[in-house]
């Protein structure tokens, strides 16, 4: 099969499609460069950089790459930037809330994936309680939602710019996001409620 064997195939899909990606964000980067847009061309090159988060997160944590997990933070990075910011879908009223949701989801699995490497103890781990890992990744989501609504006031008055839609909608976007990333978040915990332990067990 053109040298590549079988079992190869799906991280080989994978590594594809964010190559491909990373060739868009590069491909808009210049065209913004040649018609002097140097916001939007910075956010083009910023989010290049941006695909490499999972990388970056599994080499500190000297963990081999969960490629399906860095292939949904890189598709996340693609609709929320490349075609909310960039490509004008945050137009579409409903964009910005689904954004939201799916970052929910994604924080959910990392705040899994981060309990198991902050406490080494199998025994310790096993000991935890499901419903404080249930509190524990809904608190966590949460935290990352209100995070990057800080970021977006800080951007909106550093650069004057409206990411939170405050001048037509008050505090109103700002809360349909969090609770969008917090259900997000929620969905998570009760897909794995009965899983958690034995995902954690198993490492």
């Amino acid at each position: 099969m053109g040298g590549v064997k079988m079992e190869t195939y799906p991280k080989y899909y994978i590594e594809i499609i964010i190559y491909l990606i990373r060739i868009l964000f590069l491909i808009k980067g210049i065209n913004y460069l040649i018609i002097e847009d140097f916001y939007f061309a910075l956010i083009s090159f910023s989010s290049i950089v941006l695909t490499f988060f999972s990388f970056i997160y599994f080499k500190l944590f000297k963990k081999t790459l969960d490629n399906k997990l860095n292939l949904s933070v890189v598709i996340f990075i693609f609709i929320s930037l490349y075609l909310g910011t960039l490509s004008g879908f945050y137009k579409f009223t409903w964009w910005d809330t689904m954004l939201h949701f799916v970052s929910g989801i994604i924080l959910g699995f990392f705040s899994i994936d981060i309990l198991q490497n902050l406490i080494k103890d199998k025994n310790l781990l096993k000991k935890l309680p499901k419903k404080f890992i249930f509190l524990y990744i809904i608190s966590f989501v949460a935290l990352g939602c209100v995070l990057w609504e800080i970021y977006e006031f800080a951007i909106d008055s550093l650069l004057g710019l409206d990411m939170q839609g405050s001048s037509f909608t008050g505090v109103t976007d700002t809360m349909i996001d969090l609770i969008a990333g917090t259900l997000g978040g929620m969905l998570t915990a009760f897909t794995n409620y009965h899983k958690i332990s034995e995902s954690i067990n198993s490492n």
